[in-house]
């Protein structure tokens, strides 16, 4: 996956669902590390990956503090784009 340093991290969690994002988190089994991939934008992409128009894009998240663990969001995107590319 790709990522960039971003400065999200002073910007807060705007917009958010947590009702959601706890869903995804318990889900998949996402840890949160130290400096990890951002929680926004991995929700984001794996609501539109699941959706009826997947992302045409590549994964890029932002590297925040008290992010996804990068290695375990790396796995679940991999293995969804596997599931996709099977329903075709």
């Amino acid at each position: 996956m790709f990522w960039s340093r971003g400065s999200r991290e002073s910007q807060g969690s705007q917009g958010s669902s947590n009702a959601y994002e706890y869903a995804l988190y318990e889900e998949f089994g996402f840890t949160i590390a130290r400096r990890g991939y951002d929680r926004d934008q991995v929700n984001a992409y794996i609501t539109r990956l699941r959706g009826d128009t997947p992302p045409s894009e590549v994964a890029a998240f932002e590297l925040v503090r008290r992010g996804y663990e990068r290695s375990r969001v790396d796995e679940v995107i991999a293995q969804l784009h596997r599931e996709a590319d099977r329903e075709k």
